[in-house]
This record gives structure tokens, C-alpha cells and sequence, in this order.
């Protein structure tokens, strides 16, 4: 086999892959891709933060604004916890240094949200979740569309 051989063999497998990819891939199928994490976002996941995004924007906008808190930059991990004082300061929640917590009080969209994200992969429950608390992972991917969000400034 000669070096033309392996070339022109070579661009025909790029060609084919590229029209492959251009024609008969469905839209919601096609990818992108961010280079600094390799987090790969189909525009089906895309189109389906935007409707979360519509419908839960208080929520998710103050995730967001955790996640680009410095403090928090790595952090993956967060709790749901109810907010009366009995509850989640005097007689349950123990945990040394900070960490991410949403309340069921403050957020009467919280656990709806909570099902849809877990049902599309973007956040995963990694505790038992009891009377008092439960914790979640986020995902890269996740994090990916929560950074790409321009940040919404509310009224308090």
C-alpha cells in the first residue's frame, strides 16, 4: 500500500463522516461540544433547559449565581432541606465547611424541578432522602447550561 493510497483513504472516511453527519443525522441528534470540558450538549437537551429555564428561572438563576460564586466553583453537590429552625439547625443537619443548600420553604417550585432534572440526567440523588434532607449531584452537563445562561438580576 502506497502513502496515496492511505491518504486518499484517509479524506474519504473524513468526507463520509462529515456528510453523514450533516445529512442524515436528526437536528435533536446533532452535537456541540465546549472545549475547556468536553461536555458534549445535544440541542434536545438545550430546547429542554430553555422550557426549565422559562418556567423555573428564580430557581435556577440563583443556582446559577452558586455555581459562579468562587466559593463554590467545585462544587457538585447540594442539599434540599426545610428551613425551620428545628429541622435543619438544631436537630438534623450536621456538616463541617460550606455547602449548597435550597430550601423547600423558599422555593415552591423546588421539588417539580428537582423530578425533571433527575428524570432527564442533569442532577442525580445521591443520599436518602428523609423528613429533613436529601442531596443531589449535579451534573457537568448541567453546570455547562447553567453557565451559558446570562445571569437575570430579581427584585428582592
Amino acid at each position: 500500500m502506497d502513502v496515496l493510497s492511505l491518504v486518499a483513504g484517509f479524506l474519504l472516511g473524513v468526507v463520509a463522516t462529515y456528510l453523514i453527519s450533516a445529512f442524515l443525522l436528526k437536528p435533536g441528534l446533532q452535537k456541540s461540544s465546549d472545549a475547556a470540558t468536553g461536555v458534549i450538549i445535544t440541542s434536545d437537551t438545550q430546547n429542554l433547559f430553555d422550557q426549565l429555564w422559562q418556567a423555573h428561572e428564580h430557581l435556577l438563576n440563583e443556582m446559577k449565581q452558586d455555581l459562579d460564586n468562587p466559593d463554590f466553583k467545585f462544587h457538585r453537590e447540594f442539599y434540599v432541606l426545610k428551613k425551620n429552625w428545628w429541622d435543619w439547625n438544631r436537630w438534623g443537619f450536621h456538616r463541617k465547611g460550606p455547602c449548597l443548600a435550597y430550601f423547600i420553604d423558599d422555593h415552591n417550585d423546588l421539588l417539580p424541578l428537582l423530578d425533571a432534572l433527575t428524570s432527564h440526567g442533569l442532577i442525580s440523588q445521591i443520599g436518602e432522602a428523609d423528613k429533613k434532607s436529601a442531596k443531589f449531584q449535579l451534573s457537568e452537563k448541567l453546570i455547562e447550561l447553567l453557565h451559558g445562561k446570562k445571569p437575570t438580576k430579581h427584585a428582592a
